[in-house]
């Protein structure tokens, strides 16, 4: 059998034909890469002063071995040292569903090589039971509070609005002014990839600035908690639902350098 051409060179179109189906060898060798790309801008918004951000993201595997994100996070950092935020990854606005407005949990996202996963993406911190509890509590006792005056509105004047008591709505702003700590200044912000084996695989960096203009923006909701705007439904002004902030890339050595040292914190 070892003299029999037939044999050899059907091996040998075997050998061929399975070579042909795996990737080339610098592909092979190729160590894990993931790559952030993110549009340079973000939304900043709060909910009674829960601070959260949106941004459109992109992962994209560059490199030669599959790679499954775990979580996503977002670390604010002021030129100060303070205030700092740490926002996880919770949601996202999928593109396949566009205009529904619907969020949907963001769960592992396994990713083979040249692969990429792409959606805008909802950073924020859950609250504490307590601040839960709290919050629950005045939402429900402001909205009682203005559907029992609405219920005693002539029919035609249903739609007019209507204040809930100045006391609901002091308690309201007072557990948002305990809440709202942004200042105005430089913010370093690093966004970070961790993989299945609770790996930083990627980070990016940003630099971005708030000003006066922005924190008053972030404010002005407080204005409508008393016809329960930013309360129990959303603003029907645009300008008062969030502030977009334009980002200025970091060195990516210097971005990875920031979020090690966070880690070790």
């Amino acid at each position: 059998m070892l003299r029999d051409a037939a044999f050899w060179s059907t091996l040998i179109a075997l050998l061929a034909l399975v070579l042909s189906q795996l990737p080339p060898v610098r592909e092979i060798l190729k160590p894990r890469e993931l790559r952030i790309v993110v549009p340079e801008a973000l939304f900043l918004y709060h909910f009674m002063g829960n601070l959260q951000m949106s941004a459109f993201l992109t992962l994209n595997n560059v490199g030669g071995r599959g790679i499954t994100v775990q979580k996503i996070e977002c670390v604010l950092i002021h030129e100060e040292g303070s205030p700092r935020y740490r926002l996880p990854a919770q949601t996202y606005w999928p593109r396949a569903q566009s205009g529904s407005g619907q969020e949907l949990f963001i769960g592992w996202v396994p990713l083979k090589p040249e692969e990429h996963w792409a959606e805008t993406v909802h950073f924020y911190k859950f609250w504490s039971v307590q601040d839960e509890e709290d919050s629950a509590a005045i939402i429900s006792r402001i909205r009682n509070d203005i559907y029992a005056k609405r219920a005693l509105l002539e029919p035609g004047l249903v739609n007019k609005p209507v204040d809930a008591d100045e006391k609901l709505v002091k308690e309201a702003k007072d557990f948002f002014e305990k809440r709202f700590t942004l200042a105005k200044g430089n913010y370093k912000v690093l966004i970070a990839a961790i993989s299945e084996k609770s790996e930083a695989v990627s980070v990016r960096g940003f630099d971005f600035t708030l000003y006066d203009h922005h924190l008053r923006t972030l404010r002005s909701i407080e204005d409508d908690y008393k016809t329960g705007a930013g309360i129990y439904f959303n603003s029907e002004d645009p300008l008062k639902s969030g502030v977009n902030v334009r980002l200025r890339p970091i060195d990516d050595a210097e971005a990875k350098r920031d979020y090690a040292k966070l880690a070790a914190d």
